[in-house]
């Protein structure tokens, strides 16, 4: 049997690969390589579209594609997020390696993904509240969650699907998600740091006379500390060596 060889991906996109469905019809957003895209053909997906804003990344997405044998089964396209993919018959799409804050406006401008039959497979870079409080608001549920240390550096990777169901969330929950549930180091990490941003964000609000806006901040803080405290001195993050 001829052996396959895996795409070049570190720990946080092989997590997001795994998130795909089986016989996907997938569009990889950002798709920069197209190294994911690769590896979704080789777990089963049935077509796929690996899409970027940029025609340097596209032609280098392309060349590893067609590389790869793949040319007839991964259309790339150069397109601003899900601009004109409404009529794809996507069911999983991935968004990856960018801001929370960014991957929100795309979802925005897609109501088409207001779908039961559509999978949002998203890793944020930064501001992961917007994105939670985004997909809460607006009947998304987050079905999946993780962190994943990939290098250095420590990501969150999230899967959600449109149930309908309305949620407002609490400072907490936007900022943290299901974290909490898991009592693993990198969990203990992302949440020792996620309470150090508060507290710099709440005093500079006390700073500016914003007490009201900080208050709220200070005690998600204080919950975090509290969660961290709880886990198993095994699975702690030692926050002198961080």
């Amino acid at each position: 049997m001829k052996e396959v060889r895996t795409a070049q991906l570190d720990a946080r996109l092989k997590k997001v690969a795994s998130l795909v469905r089986p016989n996907a019809v997938f569009a990889d957003i950002g798709c920069d390589h197209g190294h994911l895209a690769v590896e979704l053909m080789r777990r089963g997906a049935i077509r796929g579209y690996a899409c970027d804003i940029n025609p340097g990344p596209l032609q280098s997405a392309r060349r590893n594609i067609e590389r790869a044998g793949f040319s007839t089964q991964i259309q790339t396209l150069l397109t601003n997020g899900l601009d004109g993919l409404e009529d794809n018959g996507l069911t999983d799409i991935t968004i990856a390696g960018i801001g929370g804050e960014v991957i929100t406006d795309i979802l925005q401008r897609a109501s088409f993904l207001k779908s039961p039959d559509i999978r949002l497979i998203l890793q944020p870079q930064s501001r992961e509240n917007i994105l939670r409080t985004f997909l809460a608001e607006n009947g998304f549920s987050i079905i999946s969650e993780e962190v994943i240390r990939s290098g250095r550096y420590i990501y969150v990777v999230m899967a959600a699907e449109y149930t309908q169901e309305i949620r407002q969330l609490s400072v907490l929950e936007a900022y943290c998600g299901t974290l909490p549930s898991y009592k693993t180091p990198e969990a203990a990490e992302k949440l020792f740091r996620t309470a150090q941003l508060l507290k710099k964000t709440a005093i500079g609000l006390e700073h500016r006379g914003n007490s009201t806006q900080a208050q709220p901040l200070f005690q998600a803080a204080e919950e975090i500390s509290t969660i961290i405290a709880s886990f198993p001195r095994e699975q702690k993050f030692c926050t002198q060596n961080p």
